[in-house]
């Protein structure tokens, strides 16, 4: 983990006919870190003084760039934190902390078949868990859902990875691919059983539903959960999460910033 200044290098704003705006914010490192699928960083503007706390933001891609890397990011402009990163421009400065979190279980899918369940911004933190997976030749399908075509973030970028026939797009309005919401593909996939890990990463309800599913279904389902945090490193434990225990209780919070953010399903007291 480095605390650092990163410089911008582009910030792209969609032009959908969406009512949510979105960014894909790239950031310049002059340092190499490490960074694997599902973790993230705590981003802000250079001396922003309002709000003061960064923003948690899950890596969408990463690149090795001279003695430094590359770091993309797709956000969704919610509060004030996201308003203030929609304002960067190339040449910027932005206050860095990262990497943090946990990874997929990637060895967990071998020998089968991955099914990657995204819904909205949350397919920022599965882009690169599918090129691990690909590298890795193990099979995977993705399943994308979002209000409307424009929610649909990354979709071109997973097509041109994994093939359109591997990529099930859903969204509410029917704009694009299945009308409904994007766990109703997954369903239907898996009828009859098939031999799967899920992984996805989204909104509460979906990931609740997702983990539903792999329980009927008995496969095994990581999800990655979004989780407002202050600090990113477990100090501030306002990211807690119950997940079950041995005790009276039946249960214990974990930090998602720190034990997360991906768990196993079954570890969640949803």
């Amino acid at each position: 983990m480095i605390d650092t200044i990163a410089t911008v290098e582009r910030n792209d704003l969609s032009s959908s006919a969406s009512t949510r705006g979105y960014g894909l914010l790239r950031l310049q490192l002059t340092q190499h870190i490490e960074v694997h699928p599902g973790q993230f960083a705590m981003l802000k503007p250079h001396g922003c003084v309002e709000p003061l706390l960064r923003r948690a933001m899950a890596y969408y891609r990463s690149e090795q760039s001279g003695d430094g890397r590359a770091v993309d990011f797709i956000y969704q402009i919610l509060g004030r934190g996201t308003r203030a990163l929609a304002t960067l421009r190339p040449g910027d400065r932005v206050d860095f902390l990262g990497s943090l979190g946990n990874t997929y279980d990637i060895e967990a899918a071998r020998g089968c078949e991955a099914l990657l369940v995204a819904g909205g911004v949350g397919s920022a933190a599965l882009f690169m868990l599918a090129e691990e997976l690909r590298n890795n030749e193990i099979s995977t399908r993705l399943f994308i859902g979002g209000a409307s075509r424009g929610d649909l973030c990354g979709l071109e970028d997973f097509e041109a990875l994994l093939g359109r026939a591997n990529v099930t797009s859903a969204t509410i309005d029917g704009s694009h691919g299945v009308k409904g919401l994007v766990t109703a593909p997954l369903e239907e996939y898996l009828r009859p059983d098939r031999d799967a890990v899920i992984y996805g990463c989204g909104p509460d309800a979906m990931l609740h539903r997702v983990s539903m599913i792999a329980r009927e279904h008995r496969m095994p389902a990581q999800v990655s959960l979004e989780s407002p945090m202050a600090c990113g490193f477990g100090i501030c434990v306002g990211c807690a999460v119950a997940v079950h225990a041995d005790c009276p209780q039946g249960f214990v919070y974990k930090k998602v910033c720190t034990d997360g953010p991906v768990f196993w399903n079954d570890e969640i007291q949803w």
